[in-house]
Order: structure tokens, then sequence, then C-alpha cells
């Protein structure tokens, strides 16, 4: 598992891991119901606060990314993240957010589409390169 944490970033700390712990179910780091480290163990390996890994993980729960039992916190079944009525109002908000600054920069349609097929195939790519592994 490689994270990666940039503390003079604008992002805050907490959006950055989730968004590292997202790449690495993407990537295949974690499978569907593996562990993740402990908050305890994942703050200390990162040289962060252990209410910024809590805090990460409880929004990740929220989202259906994570699920949490009495041994931790554990990546969901794909069927839970689908259905999950948060994970789809968090997405439309973040989608909204994006359409809004599509529009106040006056991005064309084909420039947007274009950005999105690049990103796509950066995620698949990212994907696919430790599927074989």
């Amino acid at each position: 598992m490689f994270i990666e944490i940039l503390p003079n970033s604008d992002t805050p700390i907490y959006t950055q891991l989730m968004y590292q712990i997202k790449i690495g179910i993407l990537k295949k780091e974690w499978s569907y119901g593996d562990g993740l480290p402990s908050v305890r163990s994942l703050a200390s390996e990162l040289g962060i606060n252990m209410h910024t890994v809590n805090k990460a993980y409880n929004l990740l729960v929220e989202e259906g990314v994570l699920v949490k039992n009495q041994k931790g916190y554990f990546v969901s079944e794909r069927a839970m993240m689908a259905s999950n009525e948060h994970t789809k109002a968090a997405m439309q908000d973040k989608l909204k957010e994006i359409l809004i600054d599509k529009q106040i920069f006056e991005v064309n349609e084909e420039t947007f589409n274009g950005w999105l097929d690049e990103i796509e195939k950066e995620l698949e790519g990212e994907g696919k390169a430790h599927a074989d592994l």
C-alpha cells in the first residue's frame, strides 16, 4: 500500500486520504472484504493525526466504500457501494460542482469530453496495470 499525503496541499488531508484509498481499491491493492490498516497504525505510518484518519474512514463508510465492524474497517462489497443513497448523492454533488465550473469557465463540450476520456483512460490503466499482479 502506498499512500502519499501532501501536507502543504490546498486539499484537506482527510480528502487526500479518501482519494488515495479509492485509488488503492481501483488498483486492487485492496479487494472487497479486505481490512484496512487500523486508524492508529495508518496515522503513525503517515505522520498524521488519528482523528484525520478516523474522519476519512468514517466518511468512506457513509459513502458505502468501507464498512466498519468490531474488528476495524473493511472494503465494502461492490453491490453495497452501488446501492448506497449517500454515495449517489455525493457523486451528484461532485458532478454538479464540476458542471458549474464547466459553465463558469465556458469549457466547450468537445474539450470537456476529451478531458473525461483522458481521465477515464488513465484510471482504467491504473486498474489494469495492477490486475496482473
